[in-house]
């Protein structure tokens, strides 16, 4: 039992980005090569296999780092002509615990997995009965074995995080990622892909190559797909990246992605090109009082579509150690609609994505690390608004260091508007429609679960621990 528990430990490993970044540094960098063995030792009767593999397996827990995050969250939300008292509450409790182990100088195995209990209260709207629903979770977000070829050429391979693009909230070119950042988390909650990361760094010239083969969602050869990316330094304070995916019977994509200092602000823009979309529009929809027609489906496969989203950051220095972060974003989004009705209905025929299915966006933060003596708060204020629907939400966030270990965070969010994406809600007669004999069984559901009263207050509380 004891050999397989420390077999199993050794090929285990996940973790944080900061922690993975400096393991890449002790493992990968410059070092020493092990000695090799003198005579004797090559001549010395070899050990036997049981007693090799407790040695290796051994070697690689000492080799081990393990550590993780915990995290407990309560969060509650109140929806329109809704008492306080009767708003939902749901407390949420996360683990991310990694291992992460060095078999050799060449090789790095990595694993974390993520459990998770949520919470939720469904209430039956006939006979007002209240459910609560404790749901379990187990996830492997990422696993990977990490090696290199002379010190040139670094291959990952296994589940992995990866994110592409230098947006704020807005990334078209992150052409591998399968989920939207939330824009308002400070942990970024998103799984890992299956992914073989090739990367050939130029260090003399500042340049970085990258080719990715993509495994998700692949149920047969035909279906696996490949990006290329090209990072290029110029003129010492910029960079422009190339990136391009091909996957059968998915869009072929371009971007363009260029970031850069002028003078005191930090700008970016991202530009993505599309063509050959399968994906469903829709357009001339009508919902008014009395009359609703739904929209009408159609593909586009020979257009180009364009995705475009730029910033600017700008740090104010007010004190010797002090600084104030301002930053705004613009997203023009061809793949979106101008039309409020079509958008909304794309979203819940799930065509579109969440701050992917309007036409334009805009955003503005302001960051207040540590200011002053307060040493161990932050405060983080966000607003982002869809200019298709005329929706926004404001958030802000703060910070505590408590028992110089533990982060406690507290937010208060509202949504304005009188409807649409960011204020998530479907006027009253489309969802009587909704019971329409004859509709799409599929639709009615969709149209059924969706509220007619926007949540527009939400709040929240949390504790967390990096270990």
């Amino acid at each position: 039992m004891k050999k397989l528990v420390l077999f199993l430990a050794a090929f285990s490993a996940a973790g944080l980005a900061h922690a993975q970044d400096q393991r890449d540094e002790d493992i990968f960098g410059e070092g020493a090569k092990p000695a090799e063995p003198k005579a004797a030792e090559k001549n010395a009767d070899a050990p036997s296999p049981s007693n090799t593999l407790e040695r290796q397996a051994k070697a690689l827990m000492d080799t081990m780092q393990i550590g993780g995050r915990l995290e407990v969250l309560a969060n509650t939300s109140q929806a329109e002509n809704q008492r306080f008292q009767e708003g939902s509450f749901t407390p949420t409790k996360t683990a991310d615990i990694y291992f992460d182990t060095r078999p050799g100088d060449e090789l790095r195995v990595f694993l974390r997995t993520r459990l998770s209990e949520q919470e939720t209260r469904i209430t039956n709207t006939t006979t007002g009965d209240v459910t609560r629903l404790t749901t379990i979770r187990q996830d492997l977000d990422e696993l990977w074995f990490k090696w290199d070829l002379a010190r040139s050429v670094f291959i990952t391979y296994g589940k992995q995080h990866l994110k592409w693009g230098s947006g704020q909230i807005w990334n078209p070119t992150d052409f591998t990622a399968r989920e939207v950042r939330d824009p308002f988390a400070l942990f970024d909650r998103r799984l890992g892909q299956n992914l073989l990361k090739i990367h050939i760094p130029n260090e003399k010239m500042g340049f970085n190559y990258y080719a990715v083969v993509q495994f998700d969602d692949a149920e047969r050869n035909e279906d696996i797909g490949l990006a290329l990316r090209g990072e290029f330094a110029f003129l010492g304070m910029g960079e422009l990246a190339l990136t391009a995916q091909a996957r059968s019977d998915a869009p072929q994509r371009l971007g363009v992605d260029v970031s850069s200092a002028l003078g005191p602000i930090d700008v970016n823009v991202e530009a993505a090109f599309t063509k050959r979309q399968k994906r469903t529009f829709y357009r001339d929809g009508i919902l008014e009082d009395d009359v609703i027609v739904l929209p009408t489906p159609y593909q586009d496969e020979d257009k180009t579509f364009k995705q475009i989203a730029s910033g600017i950051r700008y740090a104010v220095k007010y004190s010797d150690d002090d600084s104030i972060y301002f930053g705004a974003e613009y997203f023009y989004n061809e793949l979106g609609y101008d039309d409020r009705f079509a958008e909304l209905y794309s979203l819940f025929t799930n065509q579109s994505q969440n701050l992917y299915a309007g036409r334009r966006y805009a955003s503005g933060y302001i960051r207040l690390p540590t200011p002053g003596d307060w040493n161990k708060t932050s405060f983080y204020l966000t607003g982002l608004g869809n200019l298709t629907d005329k929706t926004s939400i404001g958030r802000l966030t703060g910070t505590w260091l408590v028992a110089n270990y533990a982060t406690f965070e507290a937010y208060v969010q509202r949504c304005f508007g009188e409807y649409g994406e960011l204020c998530l809600k479907i006027p009253e007669n489309l969802k009587e429609f909704g019971s329409t004999a004859g509709l799409d069984p599929s639709l009615q559901q969709a149209l059924a679960l969706l509220p007619t009263e926007k949540t527009f207050l939400t709040a929240g509380v949390g504790l967390s621990i990096n270990f």
